[in-house]
């Protein structure tokens, strides 16, 4: 038998629902499911099916682009981040942060999920929940969508909506663990009340409703 983890990815822009999914597939007893780690931690997971890990795209991730320190001295220096240690956050990713690249993923023969959220939407909770304005917000929602367009090419890349997970959850789910050929588990419809960033329950209902 086979032991060596499959790859899996999963990627948006921000704000589209990507820790909300990543936290319900690592709910999965054959998914170990990383956060947005931008070196190459997903190499180093073992003894389930999957490895996967979830990034934002374009800010974190691209097609071929993989982060540098060059490219990292240039994100400093653009947000004028001249401290001993970086700030947390940059409002302006002229390079990515992931050590590797779509194409990375895709050479390893990675599963790759996609999902896209309204517009809108997205621009109202990246603006009330992060230091970008309006106009990074769209630009970046149109760097990531030209990628997700990038990708639609690529037979083997399943793409959902945050609609679909948030109104047709159990539907969505099933239809990824089909992509994945995985038997689906109910336990992962739990999988947000196990997840430090959205440690609640409700949390399906809220983001519903916003």
């Amino acid at each position: 038998m086979n032991n060596i983890s499959k790859l899996l990815l999963v990627v948006g822009c921000q704000r589209s629902g990507t820790t909300l999914l990543a936290s319900m597939l690592g709910g999965h007893s054959e998914i170990n499911m990383l956060i947005e780690s931008t070196n190459k931690e997903v190499f180093k997971l073992a003894g389930k099916k999957y490895s996967g890990n979830k990034l934002i795209l374009y800010r974190q991730i691209r097609i071929n682009q993989r982060a540098s320190k060059f490219g990292h001295l240039i994100n400093r220096f653009v947000n004028l981040d001249f401290g001993i240690t970086s700030k947390k956050i940059h409002p302006h990713k002229l390079y990515p942060t992931s050590d590797l690249s779509i194409q990375d993923y895709i050479d390893k023969k990675a599963k790759i999920i996609t999902i896209i959220r309204d517009e809108s939407e997205v621009i109202n909770s990246i603006t009330s929940r992060t230091s970008l304005s309006e106009k990074q917000a769209k630009y970046e929602y149109k760097k990531s969508l030209e990628i997700v367009n990038l990708l639609k090419s690529d037979i083997t890349t399943l793409h959902i909506s945050f609609s679909d997970l948030i109104h047709n959850t159990k539907e969505t789910l099933i239809s990824i663990c089909n992509y994945l050929e995985l038997e689906f588990e109910e336990r992962m419809l739990k999988g947000v009340e196990y997840n430090f960033i959205y440690p609640n329950k409700n949390i399906l209902k809220e983001k519903s409703t916003n």
